[in-house]
């Protein structure tokens, strides 16, 4: 994966009003250890947003308070409707080949074929992937950043309206071993299909399931 992308190559300078810092890094300590330094830096609540992923959607980040982010949920919320289709689909098919096997086996071959299309479908995992294209990421880079989340990386969204403050940000990201891309446009995600979106600190706490108005 390309390591960094300045903003030079998306634009002259002074195209934008606002640049989007766009980290990829590790969970855990360089994460904190990111989001901390870059609100040290100055970038406000509102102009930082982490995506992560987490198999309770209500599990609390240590991040500076007030900070914003958005929870992926890591499991299998959601199958029951698919998977129970399936196995009627089944069960079905199954019933016409015993009663009516001149029909029966024909119709219980399609209703095999679609139970494996819904139960492959339904374990097929859609990461981050809506949240990017719901805010317009770039399609050149949003594949690579879905695929990095997949692997387990957060995603970081820092917003700045300071041309100064993009090589601090940079270096932040670049020293706890991330990968940076700089859009030179205002990248907002929000909370879309079942993630939630938080605010770090007993006092800003909330959660939003779904989409926000715009």
């Amino acid at each position: 994966m390309e390591r960094g992308r300045d903003a030079s190559e998306r634009g002259p300078e002074g195209r934008s009003d606002e640049y989007t810092l766009v980290g990829i890094v590790e969970d855990g300590t360089p994460l904190n250890r990111v989001v901390k330094e870059i609100r040290e830096l100055g970038v406000g609540k509102d102009d930082l947003t982490v995506v992560v992923k987490r198999p309770d959607t209500d599990e609390s980040e240590p991040f500076p308070e007030g900070t914003r982010y958005i929870v992926v949920p890591d499991d299998k919320r959601g199958l029951e409707v698919p998977v129970g289709f399936a196995i009627s689909f089944i069960l079905l098919g199954l019933f016409f080949a015993l009663v009516v096997p001149s029909i029966g086996v024909p119709t219980f071959m399609v209703f095999i074929s679609l139970a494996a299309v819904l139960i492959a479908g339904s374990f097929t995992r859609v990461g981050v992937q809506p949240i990017l294209t719901d805010m317009g990421a770039p399609r050149e880079d949003s594949g690579a950043w879905n695929d990095q989340f997949e692997l387990g990386k957060v995603l970081v969204f820092a917003v700045t309206r300071e041309r100064r403050l993009i090589r601090p940000i940079r270096e932040v990201i670049q020293g706890s071993g991330g990968a940076y891309f700089i859009v030179d446009r205002r990248l907002e995600p929000r909370a879309v299909a079942q993630a939630s979106i938080h605010r770090a600190g007993p006092g800003e706490r909330q959660s939003v399931v779904g989409p926000r108005e715009a």
